[in-house]
C-alpha cells in the first residue's frame, strides 16, 4: 500500500485530497497548523495526522533529519502549504517578503528534497507543489508576496528534473480560483466579481482540484514531469 504525504491537509483542498487519496486505498499522512475538525474526523478513516508550524524552519530541519523513517515512507508529497497576508508591492517589506517566502517556499524545497531523494532510492515517486494562477498575471493588488513565493516554488531543480529516471516524477499545478474559506474571508473582495473574469464562468470546487492533484500525485501520471499546469478554467 502507498503512502501520500499532504503538507497543508486541514485546507479545503487538502480535505479533498486526503479523501480522494484514501478512496483509491492509499494510507494519508496529513499536516496541519491549527486543527480543524474536518482532519480530525479523517482519523477514523486512517489519516495519520503531523502537527507542524512551517514558520519555523530550523526545527524542520531537526525533524527530517531525525526522524528519516516517517518522512521517507512518503511514495508521494503534496505541497499544499500556503500562508496569505495582503500585501501590495508599492508596501511591502523585506520581512514581508521573507515571511512569504519562509512559509510558501522553503519546507516545499527541504521536503522534496528529503522525500524525493528517498522515493529515487526506491524507484517510485509522485511530488506535486501548488501554485497559484496569480502568477500568471504578477499577482492580484495585494497578493504581491504571496505571488512572488508562490512563483519561486514553481522553480524546479535540475537534480530534481534527474529523478525521472528513477520514477520519480515532480510537478506543479496553478490552482485557479477555488471555492474555499480563503476566499470568503478576505476583506473587500468581491467573489463573485473574480469568477465572472474566468472563461469557464465559475470557480472551482475542492473536489474538482484535488482530483487533479491526484492525478498528478499518483501512478495515473507515468510520464509528465517538470511542467507546470494550470487547472484554473482557462485562465
Amino acid at each position: 500500500m502507498r503512502t501520500a504525504f499532504v503538507l497543508g491537509a486541514s485546507s479545503d483542498i487538502g480535505l479533498a485530497l486526503c479523501r480522494r487519496y484514501l478512496e483509491a486505498g492509499w494510507k494519508v499522512i496529513g499536516h496541519f497548523r491549527t486543527k480543524r475538525s474536518e482532519l480530525e474526523a479523517l482519523r477514523d478513516k486512517g489519516v495519520e495526522t503531523w502537527q507542524a508550524d512551517l514558520a519555523d524552519t530550523e526545527r524542520l530541519e531537526v525533524q527530517l533529519r531525525d526522524n528519516v523513517k516517517f518522512f521517507d515512507r512518503a511514495d508521494a508529497f503534496v505541497n499544499l502549504a500556503a500562508d496569505y497576508e495582503p500585501h501590495c508591492f508599492e508596501d511591502a517589506t523585506a520581512a514581508d517578503i521573507i515571511s512569504a517566502l519562509t512559509v510558501n517556499l522553503v519546507p516545499g524545497v527541504l521536503m522534496m528534497r528529503s522525500m524525493g531523494a528517498a522515493m529515487a532510492a526506491r524507484g517510485f515517486g509522485r511530488i506535486v507543489h501548488a501554485s497559484s494562477i496569480g502568477v500568471t498575471f504578477g499577482g492580484g493588488s495585494e497578493s504581491f508576496c504571496y505571488s512572488l513565493s508562490k512563483h519561486a516554488l514553481e522553480f524546479i531543480p535540475r537534480a530534481c528534473r534527474q529523478w525521472a529516471a528513477r520514477n520519480v516524477l515532480v510537478n506543479v499545478l496553478r490552482i485557479g480560483v477555488t471555492d474555499t474559506r480563503i476566499h470568503c474571508r478576505q476583506p473587500g473582495k468581491d467573489f463573485r466579481a473574480r469568477t465572472k473574469l474566468i472563461p469557464a464562468g465559475r470557480a472551482a470546487t475542492p473536489a474538482e482540484i484535488a482530483e487533479a492533484l491526484y492525478w498528478y500525485g499518483s501512478e495515473l501520471n507515468g510520464f509528465a514531469t517538470s511542467q507546470v499546469i494550470a487547472i484554473a478554467g482557462g485562465e
